[in-house]
């Protein structure tokens, strides 16, 4: 589903991904280790394109989206992420912010139908729906992902009104809400107290057992260890080890995520 080659990504001089080779098979759920300023962040925001990669190649579907001149973002309405901070949008409620981007690609695609279909060009969009029509799928499923995280009494709510917990489940149904084919999480749970981090976690477990491809940057060893079918350790811009949770939590190899796992373990 994705292919990474040879990624490169620099802040002016400062040279924070230094050739990076990575394939995330669909259904994988890849955690990404490593201490602060190694470049896991910063690789997730380059397979999102927030980041524009200084060298090297991403392809999603077949497709290098790391090319200037491929349309992200039709590409990022299927690789979506969840953020440290969860990045809702605070004058909005709960049940807005999970319509806004459904209901906005789904009324521009069904403008791009009609236009089509004026000038009798080719268009493979199944159905045309009314702007009520688009309205009401979105919050039909809006109300349905609340309801699969605990939260439908909440839709009505604002963020500020929200546990931590709570917004980063928020977070996390927002992206479900463009039905995504991967989803990319960076340290969803560090913003949290200990006590919220288990109600995200179970929820990130539940997309894991419907088969849901991700990548998750995360501190949380034992979430790794029961969850990922993959681990990744990046220490300088590199990936220093790679293997099963088994592999590297029991065996590993390089000294320098031995004295990791110590420090975290």
């Amino acid at each position: 589903m994705i292919e990474v080659c040879n990624l490169h990504k620099s802040f002016g001089d400062l040279q924070v991904l230094r050739g990076i080779d990575l394939t995330i098979e669909k259904g994988e759920i890849v955690v990404i280790l490593g201490p602060s300023g190694s470049g896991k962040s910063t690789l997730l925001r380059c397979l999102n394109c927030m980041d524009d990669p200084t060298s090297g190649n991403i392809f999603f579907h077949g497709v290098d989206i790391a090319d200037m001149n491929v349309d992200i973002n039709v590409h990022r309405q299927k690789m979506c992420m969840v953020f440290q901070h969860f990045n809702l949008f605070n004058n909005k409620t709960v049940l807005q912010n999970l319509t806004l981007a459904p209901v906005y690609v789904a009324k521009k695609k069904a403008r791009k139908a009609r236009l089509a279909k004026f000038f009798k060009k080719e268009y493979n969009e199944e159905d045309i729906r009314s702007t009520k029509e688009i309205n009401d799928t979105a919050t039909k499923n809006a109300i349905d992902l609340l309801a699969k995280v605990g939260l439908v009494d909440k839709a009505g709510e604002y963020p500020s009104k929200l546990s931590g917990g709570q917004k980063q489940r928020v977070a996390i149904v927002r992206a479900l809400a463009m039905n995504p084919d991967v989803m990319l999480f960076d340290e969803p749970t560090s913003a949290l107290d200990p006590e919220m981090v288990g109600e995200v976690l179970e929820v990130m477990k539940d997309l894991a057992h419907e088969g849901m491809t991700m990548v998750i940057v995360t501190h949380e060893m034992g979430f790794a260890r029961e969850v990922a079918s993959r681990v990744i350790f990046i220490d300088e811009g590199i990936i220093q080890e790679e293997g099963t949770p088994e592999e590297l939590f029991t065996n590993p190899q390089s000294e320098r995520l031995r004295d990791f796992l110590s420090k975290v373990i």
